[in-house]
């Protein structure tokens, strides 16, 4: 007899339930029993026939009917779909016409009605027959296995992520949903909405499977037209597949290169006459294209106004419900910030957004509409503005919102016309407002991060105000100095004092977050002080100058970097499974350290050295020699990665009388001007002085200095080379400044005195180099400009090929449609220049200039493959291997001998980089070497090359690659191709590996 207790506890597990309950989980019982099968493994469900799987399927159909929200928990229901899904499964795997049309339908009421957690238990029993059924021809088996998959995928943990990959890789689910979508014909709209959205769910979820999509040429065009369907949804479907395409970089490179589909759609979609879902997709395509310097720029060129005025209507087209926005309205506005993010780079776009009121549009994002209908009031004062800014900033507004509308704020600042001015604006009260706040923002959360190092939210805000004060616009820049000034006042001294004591007593990259996140934010509230007049000598009496300068000195020594600590610029969403993306160059990288650090010693250099005999009294305070400090800061160049650091360190050197950028390259080359062998160029004075140069470096590096016709044919030698030829140039060249120009074209740099500056800017200016004249002018280095490179392989092109003096072939090479257009040669070679070649490489030097047999030829063998002459000679020519190897994607997609193919360029290159002492190049070939060797049979190979070359470093490296498989590999005889010696270094290779195992 039962106890009262158990009676209870029964009733309560029950509730819910009724007889038609027991009546339906008892039928399914009864139906199941027909197909229940015994064998080794224990009981399984097996049914052919017909009949009996209709009854089955049936039943299990009017059981999920009566399963509520309520009983679907109960654990009659949690037993009941163990049984169900082997049924269900074998029943569609039969793939018998009269039943898996039923059968796919239950699935997917099944994954439906089942809760997620249950379904998950048994996610792979599901995935297998629903994901196999996609091959069927039938559309409704197919919308209802695409449904039901799409349904798993969304609430798919991450766990099983990787063995749901390979159910689906082994039913080959992505081929058969793209043989589906490009057959698809005149089928419904359901059917491509389901498959298209399935294919962008597994794109989303596994990078891997994103090639064979967007290297599809065919899906592509049937998108393309499937983007001018009238059905919103599909278009939607469209636009989101586009998305989760251009989440790999060669992806989205392929769908900017396909020409207007994806970018019209995108643009057309964002429009705010839209339903919110169709403009969300448009923002989330938008987003994945901002990613790329290309992606922005075609946006921007192709559809600048309408991009803009979709982001402003994201921005502003939405209201409050009861004080909360509604989801989708978030959605779509985060989704609007990002793609705004655009506004952090220079373009034609920043006047559009001025002329539709963006500092309206951001007001609203960061202040309620209480206080900003109080700005209403007349003869408001300062006090009183502020009042209300810190007033409303404290309601704590849409606080997800604020870091995006400080980052929009500083790109609009940044990238301001120096001509903008208040007549340009809608609101000049609001702009002013919005200054206020920002500064008000910068203030507190400067002084709480005082007391809190872990106030990371500070940076946003803080580079808001740094980048106003330092805007290209007066207008903008006067007020965010005013405001801030005003603001600081009170405690501004023990502010400075509290910064320079914290970075002098704290070493750069210590490891841990919240002494990066001071040191960031000293260092930019440090740059603020230093653009204020009012503070700016202070922070120098504190001996500012001498503390950053050694900050910055260490920093550059330990190599230090920081991670961002607020969201990227890039990307808002950062689930997003971004892949093929090589780290494009930014202004501050991971060198914001060094940038903010740069920027405010170089700007109280800017202001206190504007008197004569200054450079002895900037030694004094670098506690440097003018050589020292100069040397340091070029090294610093040199080594940096980002372009903003590498601005500021050149703007620095100028008030040494350094002008330009320095590099590798260009120092080499620069050492050719002081030589006359090579010569084949004469500049000739108005007073008939002179000057003999290089034709091919003149010609590309500043093209103005040379006659713009083309070179006549009867110049030509008898060899087929031009001659020397003359050039005379204008009475208003100064021969002094000629040689310092020609020492910037040939360096990258120049050295000068105040005597000769204003002269070599006339002619800087005359030559169109621009980069060389805002330094000679000492202008403030303009935000996300890129840093000139000092690159001559234009020189190999028409360009340079008229002062060609020499031809490389390669060894071995022959190509049947080998043609070149400078001469009749067959053999592939490449037309090259003595001078370049001598300055890039000592070994060529001294082939070219010993007076042996070579140095007269017109044409020298290098023991190389065609490829990697290539590389080589672009070296020379960029300090760059060019091109790049294959990456991501591209890589993965290679099979065995077309990455040997890619790789073996890189290895010849190493082993004769050795043997022509190109340390940089031998470093650089490992690397690569190293970042692409991922197969045996490519390490066997390498090891074979580099014993041959001596290259033992290189076999070593291959050797500890075969290690983990060298008894595999000895067992099966694949080593038999090596020789003794070589099988014995990764013998030893393996025996360490083993040893280290064993200690771990």
């Amino acid at each position: 007899m039962r106890s009262s207790s158990s009676t209870k506890q029964l009733a309560e597990n029950n509730r819910g339930l009724n007889g038609r309950f027991f009546t339906l989980h008892s039928r399914l019982y009864n139906a199941l029993g027909l197909g229940l099968r015994n064998d080794e493994g224990g009981r399984r469900w097996c049914c052919t026939d017909v009949e009996t799987q209709r009854h089955v399927v049936r039943s299990i159909d009017a059981f999920l009917d009566c399963i509520s929200s309520d009983t679907s928990q109960h654990p009659l229901v949690k037993g009941s779909v163990a049984d169900i899904v082997p049924a269900l499964g074998t029943t569609l795997l039969q793939k018998n016409e009269a039943v898996i049309k039923l059968a796919s339908k239950v699935f997917v009421k099944m994954v439906n009605v089942i809760p997620i957690p249950i379904i998950e238990s048994l996610v792979l029993d599901v995935v297998h027959p629903v994901s196999s059924s996609l091959s069927s021809c039938h559309v409704p088996v197919v919308i209802s296995c695409a449904t039901a998959l799409n349904l798993i995928l969304s609430y798919l943990s991450s766990k099983r992520e990787r063995e749901v990959w390979k159910v689906l890789e082994e039913t080959e689910t992505v081929d058969n949903i793209i043989h589906h979508i490009r057959c698809g014909g005149s089928k419904p709209a359901e059917f491509f909405l389901e498959t298209i959205s399935l294919l962008s769910k597994i794109l989303w979820r596994w990078p891997s499977s994103r090639f064979c999509v967007w290297n599809d040429t065919g899906l592509l065009e049937v998108l393309g037209s499937l983007s001018l369907e009238p059905i919103l949804s599909v278009r939607a479907a469209v636009l989101q597949l586009y998305s989760t395409i251009a989440l790999c970089s060669n992806g989205a490179k392929k769908l900017l290169d396909s020409g207007k589909p994806p970018l019209s759609l995108m643009v057309e979609c964002m429009d705010s006459l839209n339903p919110t879902f169709l403009q969300l997709a448009g923002f989330t395509l938008a987003e994945c294209f901002a990613a790329s310097e290309e992606g922005r720029s075609k946006m921007i060129e192709s559809y600048c106004e309408p991009l803009v005025k979709a982001i402003i209507h994201g921005l502003s087209n939405w209201s409050l419900h009861s004080g909360k926005l509604a989801k989708d309205q978030m959605s779509l506005m985060k989704g609007a910030c990002c793609v705004s993010k655009i506004i952090c780079w220079p373009g034609k776009h920043h006047s559009y957004l001025w002329k539709l009121g963006i500092e309206s549009v951001l007001l609203k994002l960061l202040i309620d509409d209480f206080h900003i209908k109080l700005l209403a009031q007349q003869f408001l004062s300062l006090e009183e503005l502020e009042a209300i800014a810190r007033d409303g900033l404290s309601a704590n507004f849409l606080p997800v919102l604020k870091p995006h509308v400080w980052d929009i704020l500083g790109g609009l600042a940044a990238h301001c016309a120096e001509d903008f001015n208040v007549q340009m604006l809608k609101s000049e009260l609001h702009l002013n407002f919005l200054i206020t706040c920002a500064c008000l923002g910068f203030v507190d959360s400067f002084r709480s991060t005082r007391q809190s190092c872990q106030n990371a939210a500070s940076e946003p805000v803080s580079r808001a105000v740094l980048l106003m004060i330092y805007s290209p616009s007066k207008c903008i820049s006067s007020m965010a100095k005013s405001v801030l000034s005003r603001m600081l006042k009170p405690s501004a001294k023990e502010d400075i004092k509290y910064i320079l004591n914290t970075l002098n007593a704290t070493s750069p990259g210590v490891n841990n977050t919240v002494s990066n996140n001071l040191q960031v934010i000293n260092l930019i509230s440090l740059a603020c002080y230093s653009g204020l007049p009012q503070y700016r000598r202070y922070v120098v009496k504190n001996q500012g100058i001498k503390i950053l300068f050694s900050f910055i000195q260490n920093l550059s020594r330990n190599h230090v970097h920081a991670e961002r600590m607020t969201t990227s610029l890039h990307f808002c969403d950062h689930n997003m499974k971004m892949c093929c993306y090589e780290c494009e160059e930014d202004w501050q990288g991971e060198e914001m350290f060094l940038l903010f650090g740069l920027l405010g010693l170089s700007e109280l250099v800017h202001h206190l050295g504007s008197t004569k005999g200054h450079v002895d009294w900037f030694a004094e305070q670098f506690e440097s020699t003018e050589a020292q400090i100069i040397t340091e800061v070029q090294e610093i160049f040199i080594n940096s990665c980002a372009s903003g650091p590498r601005w500021y360190g050149a703007y620095l050197l100028s008030y040494f009388g350094f002008y330009g950028f320095p590099s590798k390259l260009g120092n080499k080359i620069g050492n050719v001007l002081r030589e006359d062998e090579h010569t084949n160029l004469t500049l000739i004075l108005a007073n008939q002085e002179h000057v003999n140069v290089h034709g091919v470096i003149v010609r590309v590096r500043c093209p103005s200095l040379l006659p713009s016709r083309e070179l006549p044919s009867e110049g030509k030698t008898s060899t087929g080379r031009f001659g020397r030829r003359e050039v005379r140039l204008s009475a208003h060249v100064n021969h002094q400044a000629l040689l310092k120009l020609l020492e910037y074209v040939y360096s990258g740099h120049v050295r000068a005195g105040e005597d000769l500056v204003k002269r070599l800017r006339t002619l800087a200016k005359h030559c169109n180099l621009q980069p060389l004249l805002q330094m000679l002018c000492r202008n403030r280095p303009k935000w996300r400009t890129p840093v000139p490179s000092f690159d001559l392989t234009s020189a190999l092109g028409p360009d340079g090929c008229h002062f060609s003096d020499i031809m490389l072939e390669a060894k071995g090479d022959t190509f049947e449609d080998w043609m070149c257009e400078a001469c009749s040669l067959s053999q592939p070679h490449l037309h090259a220049h003595k001078a370049i070649l001598c300055a890039s490489c000592d070994h060529m030097r001294a082939l070219l200039c010993s007076g042996m047999q070579e140095s007269q030829s017109e044409s020298i063998k290098v023991d190389l493959g065609w490829e990697a002459l290539v590389r080589l000679v672009n070296w020379f020519y960029s300090g760059k291997l060019l091109p790049k190897p294959k990456y991501g994607c591209l890589w993965h997609n290679l099979n065995e001998k077309e990455k040997l193919d890619e790789v073996i360029p890189y290895v010849e290159l190493y082993c004769l980089s050795d043997s022509w002492l190109l340390e940089d190049l031998h470093k650089e070939c490992l690397r690569v070497i190293s970042a692409c060797l991922d197969s045996v049979n490519m390490a066997i190979k390498i090891i074979q090359i580099a014993a041959v070359c001596s290259q033992w470093d290189l076999v070593d490296l291959a050797a500890k690659f075969i290690a983990p498989s060298y008894h595999l590999l000895r067992n099966s005889g694949d080593l038999l191709e090596l020789h003794e010696e070589l099988v014995d270094v990764i013998r030893a290779a393996s025996v360490r590996l083993s040893q280290r195992s064993d200690h771990i």
